[in-house]
């Protein structure tokens, strides 16, 4: 009796024995927190409107990320991705993931997942955002090694506005307006004073118009005035002609007669 009592207890250890040691060797982290909060057995999750960030919190240390060369496929073995409700496949991700078409489907999150001891977290592109229900698929690597994906959903009561368009900002140099009650600065005019006008177009003139005292130039600069002693001659000449032919005239009218 005792004996099989015996061989029976050993029996039990070494079945129990296996179970105790595996059990902690399988037991993964686990969700703690999300941000935003998730839909849940106490109800929908609402919120105001898409954050800029979302984030998950575990119970022990994430697994950082591979570097992207060691990368299988080129994708990440964290991740974490945003989808509106128009992605009607968001689901099958987790679900199916090989029936799953998000190509059409627009991811709101913005670059790589990244992990902070126990949270993962990215950047969200929430400009123009609308309004209504949403889905993030996540997946993750617990610290003993073992990935998992999980999703959760909440609801956007508001979209999120259009990034506002800077405007130009004013010129800290303002025109002056005129004021009725200053004199207006005199601004010379390009049209000279007619009295002006006229001693200009006299100067002009004058500077144009040769002197009447200066010499003209030509065949007449090298001639001067006779002399007096000329005239005389020249008036006695006349004279003693006129008196010789007066004398023939005179002698002519004599034979004559």
């Amino acid at each position: 009796m005792m004996r099989a009592l015996s061989v029976a207890a050993i029996g039990a250890a070494a079945f129990i024995v296996p179970l105790a040691v595996a059990a902690p060797a399988s037991a993964h982290s686990q969700l703690v927190s999300t941000d935003p909060t998730g839909d849940g057995p106490n109800g929908d999750s609402v919120i105001d409107a898409l954050p800029d960030h979302v984030s998950l919190t575990f119970s022990d240390d994430l697994t950082p990320p591979l570097p992207a060369e060691q990368q299988s496929g080129g994708e990440s073995t964290t991740q974490i991705r945003v989808y509106d409700e128009t992605c009607a496949d968001a689901a099958l991700l987790i679900a199916d993931p090989g029936r799953a078409d998000t190509r059409d489907c627009t991811d709101y999150a913005t670059g790589e997942a990244t992990v902070d001891g126990p949270t993962v977290s990215t950047e969200v592109d929430n400009v123009g955002a609308p309004a209504g229900a949403y889905t993030v698929v996540w997946q993750v690597v617990y610290g003993d090694g073992h990935a998992d994906s999980q999703m959760f959903t909440f609801t956007a009561e508001n979209a999120v506005g259009a990034e506002a368009t800077p405007t130009d900002e004013p010129s800290e140099t303002a025109s002056p307006s005129t004021d009725p009650s200053e004199p207006a600065t005199e601004t010379p005019s390009a049209t000279a004073a007619p009295g002006d006008s006229a001693d200009n177009s006299d100067d002009s003139a004058d500077s144009e118009t040769p002197s009447s005292s200066a010499e003209t130039p030509g065949i007449l600069s090298d001639s001067s005035p006779l002399s007096t002693p000329a005239v005389v001659a020249i008036v006695g000449g006349g004279l003693v002609l006129l008196l010789v032919i007066f004398i023939v005239v005179m002698i002519a009218r004599a034979r004559r007669q």
